[in-house]
């Protein structure tokens, strides 16, 4: 074998893993035929988070009178893309250079999977003991859309200029996303949800906060409406609802989900097994080829990019030791970067109880806690979730400032599997807002102290 490990594809769940691999002592090897880092940080998460950042500061200059300053900022979108493509250009170097200085090769071009052990790139044979499976996802294209012209995520992230007006098609984490940003940079966004809600996975008091947040912005959100018709001209796009309704805007983005990249990469020919959401895997990542593993986006477990990566790094756990390595599914975070941001980890109320456990849930509120009141950003609250028969902490779902650094501490209580109360116990910095977690906690035990 001329490698230990050949991974396919060059994303969170191929990088993240192929330096751990490497770090291991494995001969190593990364397929990529674009940019690596994929999706997530040439054309998602990073590139969108950078828009975000953009966004929060100018939201946060408007409230500049409350906290005594006064002037105005104005957004300079070429100056705002040409920052957010520096951070991307960054990054991707820095993952580069990574990967040379711990000895992992990187092999341009387009894999192919021929077999157990064998990937072909652009006629060349590369012979490994093991494969893992990381060629990501596509953006989903419903069919009204499918006429050229309508924008995706992708395009969305190459626009130098923004549109006056935009329809989003899609009221799901990046749908939202992008009409808390370009709202923020005053694009009039109408999201179009076919669904009764938006964010629909989340509970209905997360998602409500989130709802008028947008709306108070300017964000325009029908729900429970499905686009049947849609055109498209060089100025003007339609889209026409199931009830009549025609919206007409200068730009389009559909963000209606993404789907496992399972196209083009010899897994029929190969024999790979292939199931209704993506790679079929067993609990430990291993398809039904012997030493072929699969990660990340195509395996249609999650579309998260941390969760691709602890998918890898658990196949490669397994490969190096030759015992399998599992990935806990319901202590798997997520964030949303709208305004305000949304963190979980674990299952949310509604689906515990859809599952038949009996759950006991208590919210501590931003609006009680003296540094949310310090930074004029009060909105929001923390719930934290627990079983009813012992108290065993098993979802948090967070929404306001700093949700997505504020779950750490959630991922590391409901992991250990610590009792809802006991973190009321530990005793928490002032005036921080991780004291929120601490008022929570205590609402389990003899009550929170601020309510």
């Amino acid at each position: 074998m001329d490698y230990d490990l050949a991974i396919l594809g060059g994303g969170p769940a191929g990088y993240v893993p192929a330096i751990r691999a490497a770090q291991l002592g494995m001969r190593t090897v990364l397929v990529e035929e674009a940019d690596v880092g994929g999706t997530c940080l040439n054309r998602g998460c990073i590139p969108t988070k950078a828009l975000a950042a953009t966004a929060e500061l100018l939201r946060s200059s408007r409230a500049a009178a409350r906290m005594g300053l006064g002037g105005t900022l104005s957004v300079d979108y070429p100056a705002v893309v040409r920052r957010r493509d520096m951070v991307v250009s960054r990054l991707r170097k820095g993952i580069e250079n990574r990967l040379a200085a711990i000895g992992a090769e990187i092999v341009r071009g387009h894999g192919i999977l021929r077999g157990e052990g064998c990937l072909v790139v652009d006629g060349r044979e590369i012979r490994s003991r093991f494969v893992l499976l990381a060629p990501g996802s596509v953006p989903s294209m419903p069919g009204p859309f499918r006429a050229s012209g309508f924008d995706t995520s992708n395009e969305a992230l190459a626009w130098t200029s923004l549109p006056e007006s935009l329809i989003v098609v899609g009221g799901g984490v990046v749908g939202c996303e992008f009409a808390s940003i370009l709202g923020t940079f005053g694009v009039a966004v109408t999201i179009v949800e076919m669904l009764p809600s938006i964010l629909q996975g989340l509970d209905p008091d997360v998602r409500q906060i989130v709802h008028s947040s947008l709306v108070r912005s300017g964000v325009r959100i029908l729900t429970g409406k499905a686009a049947v018709k849609a055109s498209r001209t060089d100025a003007r796009c339609s889209v026409e609802l199931a009830d009549g309704t025609v919206l007409e805007a200068e730009g389009s983005l559909v963000a209606a989900g993404r789907l496992p990249r399972l196209e083009g990469c010899g897994l029929d020919e190969a024999g790979v097994q292939v199931g209704r959401s993506g790679i079929a895997v067993d609990e430990f990542l291993r398809t039904n080829l012997r030493g072929v593993y699969a990660a990340g986006d195509a395996t249609g477990r999650w579309q998260l990019a941390h969760a691709g990566s602890a998918q890898g790094l658990a196949a490669v756990a397994g490969m190096y030791s030759g015992r399998p390595v599992q990935v806990r599914e319901d202590s798997m975070p997520a964030c949303i970067f709208t305004s305000p941001e949304v963190a979980t980890v674990g299952p949310a109320e509604e689906e515990w109880k859809a599952r038949g456990v009996p759950v006991v849930s208590h919210c501590s509120r931003y609006i009680a806690n003296g540094r949310a009141v310090g930074l004029n950003e009060t909105e929001g609250f923390v719930k934290l979730i627990s079983r009813a028969d012992d108290g065993i902490l098993v979802g948090v779902q967070i929404v306001g400032r700093d949700a997505s650094s504020l779950v750490g501490e959630a991922c590391l209580a409901v992991s250990l599997g610590v009792r809802a109360s006991r973190i009321g116990e530990i005793v928490h910095p002032h005036p921080t807002l991780s004291e929120l977690f601490a008022e929570a906690g205590d609402a389990f035990g003899p009550g929170s102290i601020h309510g």
